[in-house]
């Protein structure tokens, strides 16, 4: 993505964008951390339930954790409502971000195979969820020297659209990102088979797709990642970024290696793999996702 990308909008897209660029004017002459948790709190306290996030938290965890103490589900939302206030802010700032968690630690059983495979210079296709942070992910490499990719879905207000893709590239610190259309598409397999890590996340609602057990529920899944790993012979590689409990830090976990087979096989173990991830770590997931609203009853 390039500042010489043009969007045109209506007016009211235009103050819109005008307003929100506004509101982060303002944030950023708070402290960095003072800002973040004002972000996280208004989330959780009031303004989740006003926009209703906290009511489409609860009947998700409702659908998935059915005997789950009631306690324990709004427990939960407290949590996933914070993180997402904080991402917010995060996101729009990625390069304070970068500067502020200098140190994320980075583990896992994959962290072996993932620095040899970017020795070798063989691409690695990576996937998660809406897990934690996924800057925290881009940042941690990025301390590592590697350049982290990927692909995202074009936002309703095109002026915030082009303000926040902008944003992504991290003044160069980023690898290349597109955007989720056919020629998007085409360019990120490209950049894929040339070399590049890439993400793809693997828990977005989709009208089609392969039906696969997600938390319990049957869903449609994209393969998409796994075709592209198989393609251009990409280590296929599970990543989650965890927010500590604190709420400020982070820890990257860099999970063992899919071995190439077919797709639906393929993201079958993908899928496998993040469910544990959500059921050790619920409050960490993106529970405001409407996962399961194409949910199949066949």
């Amino acid at each position: 993505m390039t500042n010489s990308i043009q969007r045109s909008g209506s007016n009211r897209q235009w103050l819109e964008n005008k307003a929100i660029m506004g509101m982060f004017a303002f944030l950023k002459l708070l402290p960095y951390k003072h800002r973040n948790w004002l972000m996280g709190a208004t989330l959780c306290r009031f303004l989740g339930n006003i926009i209703g996030y906290r009511k489409r938290i609860m009947t998700n965890l409702d659908l998935v954790y059915p005997d789950m103490m009631q306690e324990r589900k709004i427990k939960i939302a407290d949590k996933v409502l914070h993180n997402a206030g904080r991402t917010f802010i995060e996101n729009m700032y990625p390069a304070e971000f970068q500067a502020q968690n200098s140190n994320i630690e980075l583990w896992g059983s994959g962290v072996d195979e993932l620095f040899k495979a970017n020795e070798d210079g063989r691409p690695i296709m990576f996937y998660s969820g809406h897990f934690g942070n996924h800057e925290a992910f881009r940042a941690a490499l990025f301390q590592r020297g590697i350049k982290i990719g990927g692909m995202v879905r074009r936002m309703a207000n095109p002026y915030f659209d082009l303000n926040y893709k902008n944003m992504l590239d991290i003044d160069g610190r980023s690898g290349p990102v597109f955007e989720a259309t056919t020629k998007g598409a085409l360019g990120f397999f490209r950049a894929l088979n040339k070399g590049a890590a890439l993400v793809l996340l693997i828990d977005l609602a989709v009208r089609e797709g392969e039906l696969i057990n997600f938390m319990g529920k049957p869903v449609r899944t994209s393969l998409t990642a796994a075709k592209f790993a198989i393609k251009a012979d990409a280590l296929f590689l599970p990543y989650f970024s965890m927010r500590n409990p604190d709420g400020e830090g982070f820890r990257v976990e860099i999970g063992a290696p899919i071995e190439h087979s077919d797709p639906l096989t393929m993201i079958r173990a993908a899928t496998v793999s993040l469910e544990e991830r959500i059921n050790a770590d619920p409050g960490n997931w993106f529970w405001i996702h409407r996962r399961w609203k194409h949910i199949s009853t066949e």
